[in-house]
């Protein structure tokens, strides 16, 4: 590290010192601050993972049109998509844990922690579709198969938009 960063860093260090002892809220307001920009890293993250998702149901969507598959398939996986892509959308734009300052409801580092929480079991789950999706853009899947996996596909999306429901409900501290 070079001796200007070293300056920087504690000149940083300096100022935040400084702003405990003038505001001695200022150390909650800034850790309520980093678990709200880590939730919001967190959302981003959740959003690119299910937009692989939406790739392989288009790709799947694709293979369906070039062997001709029946018309009731291609609702089934048109409707797929429609519902990962608003997922992936309302779980990019969800609510962050933020209030204004003279908001009545007030967030604590308790329910940001949950939610949190709650956003890594979202994580699991779009891991757990990801995989599906993965095995569907496979070239030796059955028509069968096919079927069974986008089964497979809609109970995640029902899951998912269950487990996604939930969070508000965190911000607001109720539980279900």
């Amino acid at each position: 590290m070079s001796d200007m960063m070293r300056d920087l860093s504690q000149r940083e260090i300096r100022l935040y010192e400084k702003l405990l002892t003038v505001f001695p809220g200022y150390r909650g307001y800034k850790e309520k601050e980093l678990i709200r920009e880590t939730d919001r890293v967190v959302r981003d993250k959740l959003f690119r993972m299910l937009r692989k998702s939406l790739e392989d149901l288009r790709r799947v969507y694709s293979v369906m049109v070039s062997r001709g598959s029946s018309r009731e398939d291609f609702r089934y996986v048109e409707s797929l998509i429609y519902r990962i892509d608003s997922l992936a959308e309302k779980t990019r734009h969800a609510p962050y844990g933020y209030k204004p300052l003279f908001h009545v409801t007030k967030v604590d580092e308790e329910k940001l922690i949950k939610m949190l929480e709650h956003d890594l079991r979202l994580a699991e789950l779009i891991e757990s579709l990801n995989t599906t999706t993965s095995r569907l853009v496979s070239p030796d899947v059955s028509s069968e198969e096919l079927r069974s996996l986008l089964s497979e596909v809609e109970k995640f999306v029902r899951e998912y938009e269950a487990k996604l429901g939930e969070r508000e409900d965190i911000l607001a501290g109720f539980t279900r």
